[in-house]
């Protein structure tokens, strides 16, 4: 009885941990790709996209709790984001980027969160 117990613990663990590991290579792969966008179409410099990054990886955890706050309705949800939004402009523009600049990445952002929206649970996107 032990020894089925014990086996199960440890398929459980080898699963938990290969789907972690999953999400943080996605992760990781969605970093690369916001660089790579900093960079090639919004034309800042290795420095700026460091400090850009270093912007969205200070505000991410505060964002992420609004979204997975279950106490709000929509609309609250919604002005608390927008706040965050108009947070992290502010210090894009601190770190040098130009009006445009912020603009295209908040665009961006907004096409991510859009076809995000559109994706089902655990899923693809939808065609």
């Amino acid at each position: 009885m032990k020894k089925i117990i014990v086996s199960l613990a440890v398929v459980l663990l080898v699963g938990s941990s290969a789907r972690l590991f999953a999400q943080n290579q996605n992760g990781g792969q969605m970093q690369q790709a916001m660089k790579a966008y900093l960079k090639d179409s919004v034309q800042l410099s290795d420095a700026i996209v460091d400090s850009v990054m270093a912007v969205r990886m200070e505000f991410m955890p505060q964002m992420r709790t609004i979204f997975m706050d279950q106490t709000m309705n929509a609309t609250d949800r919604q002005t608390k984001m927008d706040d965050l939004r108009m947070k992290i402009a502010g210090r894009y523009r601190a770190v040098g980027l130009t009006d445009d600049q912020v603009k295209m990445i908040e665009d961006r952002d907004t096409r991510i969160r859009a076809q995000m929206g559109n994706r089902p649970p655990g899923g693809a996107p939808n065609n």
